[in-house]
């Protein structure tokens, strides 16, 4: 059986491939006067993604240990974090992006039993600085959701 290390990394891949072809179907907005448009964070995370399972593919070729125990495919953190990515798109859906993120943020924190209120106050930092950059210095708009 193949390696987890090499079937995750090689779904990424096609994943990130399959994601460049789609983006690239994105109309331009033409309500915004913006220096980037909408393709341009999700191809460079979608580039990000290839690049980043191409050296987790090389980097198992090189060291090709032999470990005593096979690790499975998929564990319970792994579906776990497929079923939360889940919810938050359909959460971003629902209520938009800023609302979505900082709910998805605080579950995870809690879920993962995290009790250092500095730890909260960074993860809802980043959740409003990520909508100001987006925002007013990219002029990009994030999803407000059906709610709003």
């Amino acid at each position: 059986m193949k390696s987890r290390h090499v079937i995750f990394p090689s779904l990424m891949i096609i994943f990130g491939a399959l994601s460049l072809y789609f983006i690239s179907q994105f109309a331009e907005p033409r309500f915004q006067d913006a220096s980037v448009d909408a393709k341009f964070f999700p191809s460079v995370v979608a580039i990000a993604i290839i690049l980043l399972s191409g050296v987790l593919i090389v980097q198992h070729v090189v060291q090709k240990q032999l470990v005593k125990e096979e690790l499975p495919i998929f564990t319970k953190l792994s579906l776990f974090g497929l079923a939360f990515l889940g919810g938050y798109a359909l959460l971003i859906n629902v209520v938009g992006y800023l609302i979505a993120s900082f709910i998805a943020f605080t579950i995870y924190l809690v879920v993962f039993k995290v009790k250092k209120p500095l730890y909260y106050a960074v993860a809802w930092a980043f959740v409003y600085g990520i909508y100001y950059l987006f925002g007013e210095v990219f002029i990009i708009a994030l999803p407000e959701g059906l709610l709003f």
